[in-house]
């Protein structure tokens, strides 16, 4: 069952959305350089080059997460509730942050390994923006199936996946690593623990 949150949740959406509105600026930079990592690999490290775009992605990426917990809450992809949800995903970026630091301090390569976290936040604000449309279609269309909405949200998750993939792999193969450990990292590091979190917020516990 969709259900909307309560009116203090909604206060603070509210504040986060008078945020993202002063905001405005950092958040159309964000915009063109998560466009950037879609364009190309020159267009991504043209972005990872420029200071102020990659601090509007990483703001942009905060204040739109709340929003995305609540897509996923009403729409029924996570049983969580809308504050686990937030919980849930801040855990799940604090723990790629940490692993990304561990990564880059054990290979003595912290340049390639901060420029895929940049990488992967600058796609996933586009990402989250777009899936944003599925909570707006609840409002619209009452009645909408549930299959539409996961279809939709899965079908960008899977693009920007892709992208970070694509992204990624020019990243880290240009500083030396091997095809295997790409692969390695990737299935260990990288997915296994997002599997995880969807897991919990699929089944709820």
């Amino acid at each position: 069952m969709r259900v909307l949150p309560d009116p203090y949740i909604l206060a603070f959406l509210l504040a986060v959305g008078v945020a993202l509105l002063l905001c405005y600026n950092r958040l159309l930079s964000a915009l063109h350089g998560s466009a950037a990592c879609f364009h190309g690999d020159h267009s991504t490290q043209e972005m990872l080059g420029n200071n102020y775009v990659c601090d509007s992605v990483r703001i942009s990426f905060l204040l739109l997460l709340p929003f995305y917990a609540l897509t996923l809450s009403i729409t029924g992809c996570s049983q969580l509730g809308y504050l686990w949800t937030l919980v849930a995903l801040l855990a799940l970026f604090l723990l790629r942050k940490a692993v990304y630091w561990m990564m880059g301090w054990l290979s003595s390569r912290q340049g390639a390994f901060r420029a895929l976290e940049k990488t992967g936040l600058a796609l996933f604000v586009l990402g989250m923006l777009v899936s944003t449309l599925a909570a707006l279609a609840v409002w619209l269309v009452p009645s909408i199936p549930s299959i539409a909405l996961w279809v939709w949200i899965l079908a960008v998750v899977a693009v920007c996946a892709f992208f970070y993939i694509r992204r990624g792999s020019s990243i880290v193969l240009s500083t030396s690593f091997s095809v295997f450990f790409w692969v390695l990292y990737l299935c260990s590091l990288e997915f296994l623990p997002i599997c995880v979190v969807v897991n919990i917020m699929i089944n709820g516990n």
